[in-house]
C-alpha cells in the first residue's frame, strides 16, 4: 500500500469515528394506540372486560358537565357518532360541554350504578387531551319514549317530539314527561341552577342526555331546549288556565293579577305574593294578625268548560310552621264574580295535601289531578280559602296552577 492510500484511509477512518461519537441516541419508537368507538368500547364491557389493558382511545363531543349543577361535580357525559357513555372524574372536572376530546383508556375501569355504565375514574390531566372547544355541533338523535325506555339510548343525546309534561310545576325533582301513551322520568337536581324555573305547560319537543338511577331517566342540559307550546295531548288538548306567580310583586295583592280576586272573609288579610330564590308564588298566612279569625278567599279567573271533555285542575301547595291553620279547594258553578263569594254555592274538593311543618316550610307538593269533568257545559270558579285566628297561624302557599284538558 503506497504511502498516500494509507493517508486517505486514515482519514476516512477518523472520520467514521468522529461521526460515530457524535451522534445522539435515537429514542424509542412512541407506542400505537389504536381509535376505537364508544360503541366498541361499551362492547368490551358487555363482553366481560372490567379493566381496558390495552392502548386504545376514544374521541367524541362532552354532552353534559357539572356546570349548571344538574349532575354531581365527578361526572360527565360524552358521545361520538356510535354511542355514548358516562364518565367519572378524579380531581377537578374541568371538561367543557359541547367540546371534542380524546380519552386514553388503558387503565380505566367500568362500573355500574344504579343501572348506569360509567367509564373511570379518568384524570384529566393525565389521559385527556382537547380537540377542539369548538367543533361541529353534535345532533341530538329524534327518538320516541318508546325508544328510550328499550335502553338502547344510554347516556345519548336525544330530541323527543310531541311531549308534555303531566304535571306543572319547576324542573326541580322528578316530572313526568309524556306523549300520551309512553312516560319517562324527567329528572333535575335541586343543585342546577335552572331547578327553580316554571317547567313548559303546552306540547312540543325537547332535548336532554339519557341517563339511568334504577330505571330510565332524561337529565336535561339546561332549561331552554324545548319547544313545548303547542297544543297538549289527549282530549281536546284545552289548556283552560295556566299560573305560575312570576309576573306578581312580593307582597302585592294577588288581585293585580288580571282576572285574580282575593276577599276577607273575616278579618284584614288577603291573598299577596312571595318571593325566595326567585322562585315566585301566592301565600296567606295570620301569622302576626292579631285577629281572632282569619278566613280569606282567593278565586281564579273564570273558566269557560263550554265544550269541556275531560278537564283537570292540578296545583302545588306548601305549608310553613303548621299549627292548624287550614286551606279549602272551592269550586262553584253559581258565583256571579262579587266581593261576597261566601254567600253563593260552593263544593270543596279533596286534594294531596303537602307534608306538614311544624318547625319550618314544607317542600311544594302535587296535588294531583282533580277531576272537573263534572262542570263540563257551563262556567266554574276555583277557589283556595284559608282559614286560621290568631292562635292557628300556618302559612299556606300555592303555586303552578294549571286547568287544562287531558
Amino acid at each position: 500500500m503506497t504511502l498516500k492510500s494509507i493517508i486517505k484511509l486514515s482519514v476516512a477512518t477518523a472520520i467514521i469515528l468522529m461521526a460515530s461519537c457524535s451522534r445522539e441516541p435515537m429514542p424509542p419508537p412512541e407506542p400505537e394506540v389504536d381509535y376505537i368507538t364508544i360503541e366498541q368500547l361499551r362492547a368490551m364491557n358487555a363482553q366481560g372486560i372490567t379493566t381496558v389493558d390495552t392502548l386504545v382511545y376514544i374521541q367524541g363531543i362532552i354532552t353534559l358537565t357539572p356546570e349548571l349543577g344538574n349532575i354531581p361535580a365527578f361526572v360527565a357525559y360524552i358521545q361520538d357518532s356510535t354511542a355514548g357513555i358516562c364518565l367519572t372524574v378524579t380531581g377537578n372536572n374541568t371538561f367543557s360541554r359541547d367540546s371534542e376530546v380524546k380519552i386514553l383508556c388503558r387503565g380505566v375501569s367500568f362500573t355500574t350504578y344504579n343501572g348506569l355504565l360509567q367509564f373511570g375514574d379518568i384524570s384529566i390531566a393525565d389521559q385527556t387531551t382537547l380537540v377542539s372547544l369548538t367543533p361541529q355541533a353534535l345532533e341530538p338523535e329524534t327518538v320516541t319514549i318508546s325508544d328510550i325506555l328499550s335502553g338502547d339510548f344510554q347516556a345519548e343525546y336525544v330530541k323527543i317530539e310531541a311531549v308534555q309534561f303531566d304535571d306543572p310545576g319547576t324542573y326541580s325533582g322528578e316530572n313526568i314527561l309524556t306523549d300520551c301513551s309512553d312516560e319517562l322520568e324527567v329528572y333535575t337536581r335541586s343543585d342546577a341552577n335552572f331547578s327553580s324555573e316554571t317547567l313548559p305547560t303546552g306540547n312540543g319537543y325537547i332535548k336532554g342526555v339519557v341517563s339511568e338511577f334504577n330505571g330510565v331517566q332524561l337529565l336535561l342540559r339546561d332549561n331552554t331546549e324545548h319547544g313545548m307550546t303547542g297544543d297538549r295531548c289527549g282530549g281536546a288538548g284545552n289548556v283552560y288556565l295556566t299560573e305560575d306567580f312570576s309576573t306578581l310583586v312580593k307582597y302585592a295583592d294577588v288581585s293585580t293579577l288580571t282576572g285574580w280576586k282575593t276577599y276577607p272573609e273575616a278579618g284584614t288579610k288577603t291573598w299577596y305574593g312571595n318571593e325566595v330564590s326567585g322562585r315566585r308564588w301566592v301565600q296567606a298566612t295570620a301569622y302576626n294578625s292579631g285577629e281572632a279569625s282569619v278566613i280569606t278567599w282567593m278565586i281564579a279567573p273564570v273558566i269557560d268548560l263550554t265544550m269541556g271533555t275531560q278537564p283537570y285542575l292540578v296545583f302545588e301547595s306548601a305549608d310553613g310552621y303548621d299549627n292548624g291553620a287550614t286551606m279549602k279547594l272551592l269550586v262553584s258553578t253559581d258565583y256571579d264574580g262579587s266581593a261576597t263569594p261566601w254567600n253563593f254555592t260552593w263544593t270543596e274538593k279533596n286534594y294531596n295535601l303537602p307534608a306538614s311543618s311544624s318547625s319550618g316550610y314544607s317542600q311544594f307538593a302535587s296535588s294531583g289531578e282533580i277531576d272537573l269533568s263534572a262542570y263540563n257545559g257551563g262556567q266554574l270558579w276555583i277557589a283556595w280559602v284559608y282559614d286560621g285566628d290568631t292562635d292557628r297561624t300556618t302559612t299556606w302557599e300555592v303555586d303552578n296552577i294549571l286547568v287544562a284538558e287531558k
